[in-house]
């Protein structure tokens, strides 16, 4: 690090690239130094839009010897190599979820970063959702698990066809969904064993398809089960979404208007609580600067415990 700012490049220029370059821009503990993507034309873009150097080649890139983080925006499919280089040439890196395409690749990385004593953070920004922490400080008085469920139902392909509605670059759609399903891994635990099941339409070779159902089944390890259902591309007039935690001692919902506790006496909204940091960059450029190893080895270890269910589906 220089005169104590974390000197940053990204890889990728599409739209979360975009978002996180205007970000560290008005971060004064950060220095935006190279950007690296096989698009030219919007890498180089970005690049200039940001007084930074464009690299074409990431391996070339990580070869930088003025850089101490990596930030990866790229498709799914190639986190797990980007982040594993990363880490082998002792930087500190952030990456968009999830954080592999393959299990393998994800314990790979988590073992560098352990032994290079470098930050390694996936995106998931539940630990540093207000929400999300009020949530947690709620189940903590409401007794055992019995179940947590989980529906998402989509009219159409979305803004990202080609990426969501294929196999090879995104894995089944829980993958691809992994951000419902790393905050009840952080609420409940590990998944002590995993069933899922899985109908595409038009599915061909290359991966792709028009339309899908997955269902993810687990049983926790600390007791009770989770249930995950997407289903995309259907017949429905606008899209649907329910949570439900269904503990002894009361059940917490979402069906979009915001979280409430319910028992038999009533009703209560969930008032989010307040945290420390406003983004999950914020909390991974903190742990950089003050070498919070522990921290981010807890959150790498959730994120593992994630994929092991989502690349299951």
């Amino acid at each position: 690090m220089s005169k104590g700012k974390v000197r940053i490049g990204i890889v990728g220029s599409g739209v979360m690239a975009g978002n996180h370059a205007r970000n560290l821009a008005h971060n004064n503990v950060v220095e935006l130094v190279a950007i690296s993507s096989r698009n030219m034309e919007t890498g180089s873009d970005l690049a200039r839009k940001y007084n930074a150097r464009f690299m074409p080649n990431w391996h070339e890139m990580l070869q930088q010897e003025d850089l101490d983080g990596i930030i990866v925006c790229t498709a799914n499919d190639s986190h797990g190599e980007i982040v594993i280089a990363s880490l082998e040439h002792d930087k500190h890196v952030f990456t968009e979820y999830p954080l592999a395409r393959s299990l393998e690749e994800g314990e790979v990385a988590a073992e560098i970063a352990i032994s290079k004593r470098k930050i390694l953070r996936v995106s998931h920004s539940d630990p540093v959702s207000e929400t999300h922490q009020a949530i947690r400080q709620k189940i903590e008085h409401l007794g055992q698990l019995l179940v947590a469920s989980f529906m998402r139902l989509t009219p159409g392909r979305g803004g990202r066809p080609e990426v969501l509605f294929n196999l090879q670059i995104s894995g089944p759609p829980a993958h691809f969904f992994i951000y419902h399903i790393y905050p009840v891994v952080d609420l409940f635990g590990q998944a002590e064993w995993v069933e899922a099941n899985a109908i595409y339409s038009n599915l061909n070779d290359s991966g792709s398809y028009d339309q899908f159902v997955n269902i993810v089944t687990v049983g926790f390890k600390g007791g009770g089960i989770g249930h995950w259902t997407w289903s995309g591309g259907i017949e429905i007039q606008s899209a649907e979404q329910h949570h439900r935690y269904v503990l002894d001692g009361g059940t917490l919902v979402n069906s979009g208007g915001g979280w409430q506790i319910s028992t038999r006496s009533g009703i209560e909204s969930i008032t989010p609580t307040s945290v420390q940091y406003s983004s999950v960059v914020d909390l991974w450029l903190s742990e950089v600067l003050n070498n919070n190893l522990v921290s981010a080895q807890t959150d790498t270890t959730k994120a593992l415990d994630a994929i092991r269910v989502s690349l299951l589906a």
